[in-house]
Order: C-alpha cells, then structure tokens, then sequence
C-alpha cells in the first residue's frame, strides 16, 4: 500500500508539470454531486462553448488539479448542455453569478472571434486572469484597448496560439538559440489543403472556406515572430487573381534582425505535408507535420549535408499552454502569446491585407506612424 501510494504522488506531479500527458483519473469524471469543498476549489469560468473548450481545454484544465466551475453563454440551453456534456457543477447566462463565485479565479475565452474581446473586458473588469483561445480579436485597436485595460486591471492576458505550445517548435527555438545552425538566415512555412473547419457541438455551419488571414496566416506571423524572437518590418502578399475571398495566399516578409520570411498557405491546394524550415549559414532545422493538429510531427537538423532526426516527446499541446499560463501568473508566461504579441500579430495581418489588396510592399513601421498601409 505505501509503495502504491508513493507511486500515485509521484504520478500525480509528474501529470501537474506536465511530464506526462495522461489526465489524472480524479479529474476525468465527477460520480453523484459535483460540489466539492469550497476550500480545495481554485475555479475557472469558461466563457462561450466553442469546440476547443469541448474536445481539449476543460480536461487541461483539470490536468493541472484545477477544477472548471462555471459555463457562460448568452443561450442558457447551450451552457447547460456544455455543463452536463463534460460534468461541470453550474451554467448561466448571467455573468453577475460567476464573478460573485470567489473560487473563480481564472476564466478560459472559447468563443468565436467576434465575441472574444466581449468576454476578455468583462472579465478584466471583475478581476481574473484570462486565457483566450488566438487570435485576440479582429484588429490590432481593438486588441491594444484589451491590453490596457488588462494591465490597469492588473490581470494576466495570455493568448493561446497552439504552434508555440509544440515541442517541436519549441526545440526549435532552443537550437536556434544555442547558435546549433549558426546566424539565422531565412524560414520558409508551408501549409496548404482543403480547408476543415472544426466540428460544430449544435451544427452551426462555419463558413466553408474560412478566413485564410485569421486560420493560417496569423498562426505563421505568430510563430515566426516567437523562433525569431524579430519583429516584422516588410511585407508583400500574393492572392490568386480574380479571388474575391482569397483561399491562396503567399507571402514575403522581413524582420527587423534581417531574417526573411516565406510563407505559402492555402485551403485550395490538395493534401501537402507542411512544413517549418529555418535556414542558417550552418545548417538547417526542418519541421514536418507540425501544423497540421493531427500529431506532434518530426524534426530534422541538417548540417554539412548530413540528416539528423531530433527525437521529439509527444505531449498535449492545450494541457501544455494551461501550465505555462498558471506557472507564468508571477511573472511572464515562458512562451505562450501574450497581449502584446496579439498587437503585433493582428498589426501584420493588416499590413498583409493591404499588400494584397494594392499589390504593393507595406512597411509596417509606416504604416504605423501614419495607420495607412504602403506609401504613396
């Protein structure tokens, strides 16, 4: 019996820094009532129903020993039937309920784009810190006037950008900056398919071909901006002539430390493997499958014309992202998006839709002195 339960702790704090991926099986399901004491309680809100929240992030959340108290929606029948589905103790579509609750520490935005700075200000007003499915919001105003307001709030706003949470970007960043490919010199990302939305819980159809700036693009910006560690200062965009609602994008950009940046994304192309290539003047890193959320992918460094595979530990990406978030409160998350990144992320996506739109190339840091796109 000692040995067991020796054997269950350690599990068990293996599982709460995330050294192993399972869930502990004390979170899986609640049996009879789903109150617990008020004292072993640190609570979340879930604000909205999306799917994230379903197939992933209410299991991270209690993969960390914390405990999901609450769901808000503006329709009560989906709270309540998000609440029943995964065994939450109370649903609502009044707010006032859920900030009176003090065990409601923290709140997770899972809803569609549109309503996320909704759910952000209202929870920045009540004093929680807030992890919000990315992108922030839908422009980089919007998304400045969300980080003030937090920051004077005094709350946490990490955004959850799933590229940062893989071990293989993250090993990635890691070599880059051990100097292992010597001075970085390029990255090309590729990514490109039939685009899939996510399976919806009530059948609300999505659009069909999707937002190729916000469901690929900005994931590249962002990822790009965290392994480089640059700032974007140039960008140029393609779309397919004659394509009113561009489903085939490629871009040129360049940062502020000189690196250049390619990027092809497309919902119109056949299956291809996608791919995350870093090209220094020593060698080269390259990321297969890592893109396409159906499995961590490989890595590959390549230098003096040898291949090496880099062996990569699997692990939930959503599970992964709640523990940076809870462990960086007192200070910086390590890697997840912050406030400040959704700003700079959302102001190149803007200069990208400029650049495709004139055909020209837009300097961003032009673009924001004067908040137009290319000079004239």
């Amino acid at each position: 019996m000692t040995l067991q339960l020796r054997y269950i702790a350690k599990t068990f704090k293996a599982m709460r820094n995330c050294s192993d991926d399972r869930s502990p099986y004390i979170y899986r399901k609640y049996e009879g009532t789903r109150s617990l004491a008020p004292n072993a309680e640190i609570g979340w809100a879930i604000m909205g129903t999306e799917t994230i929240a379903t197939e992933h992030m209410v299991s991270a959340i209690r993969s960390i020993g914390h405990l999901p108290l609450w769901v808000f929606s503006r329709n009560l029948q989906y709270a309540e039937a998000f609440a029943s589905d995964l065994d939450i103790s109370n649903a609502t579509n009044d707010l006032t309920s859920v900030w009176a609750a003090p065990q409601v520490r923290f709140v997770y935005v899972s809803a569609t784009r549109d309503r996320r700075p909704y759910h952000v200000a209202a929870a920045a007003r009540a004093g929680k810190h807030i992890l919000c499915d990315g992108p922030l919001c839908d422009d980089r105003e919007q998304a400045a006037q969300l980080v003030k307001l937090c920051h004077d709030m005094k709350v946490t706003l990490a955004v959850h950008h799933v590229a940062r949470a893989s071990n293989v970007h993250q090993t990635m960043k890691r070599l880059i900056r051990d100097g292992d490919i010597g001075q970085l010199q390029s990255i090309i990302v590729v990514r490109g398919g039939p685009h899939q939305p996510p399976p919806q819980r009530r059948g609300q159809g999505e659009s069909a071909a999707g937002d190729i700036f916000f469901d690929a693009a900005i994931e590249s910006i962002d990822l790009v901006r965290y392994l480089t560690d640059a700032e974007p200062r140039q960008i140029s965009g393609l779309k397919k002539v004659k394509d009113e609602l561009p489903l085939h994008l490629a871009f040129l950009l360049r940062m502020n430390d000189g690196c250049i940046v390619q990027s092809h994304e497309s919902f119109a192309t056949s299956d291809i493997e996608d791919m995350v290539l870093v090209a220094g003047n020593k060698g080269s890193l390259i990321a297969n499958g890592t893109l396409n959320g159906r499995g961590a992918g490989t890595l590959t460094r390549r230098i003096a014309g040898k291949n090496e595979l880099i062996p990569i530990r699997e692990r939930d990406v959503h599970a992964a992202a709640m523990h940076d978030f809870i462990t960086g409160l007192h200070g910086r998350p390590r890697w997840l998006s912050t406030g400040e990144d959704s700003i700079s992320n959302l102001h190149t996506i803007e200069a990208l839709q400029t650049s495709v739109k004139t055909g020209e190339l837009v300097d961003l840091h032009y673009m924001s002195a004067t908040g137009t796109g290319a000079p004239s």
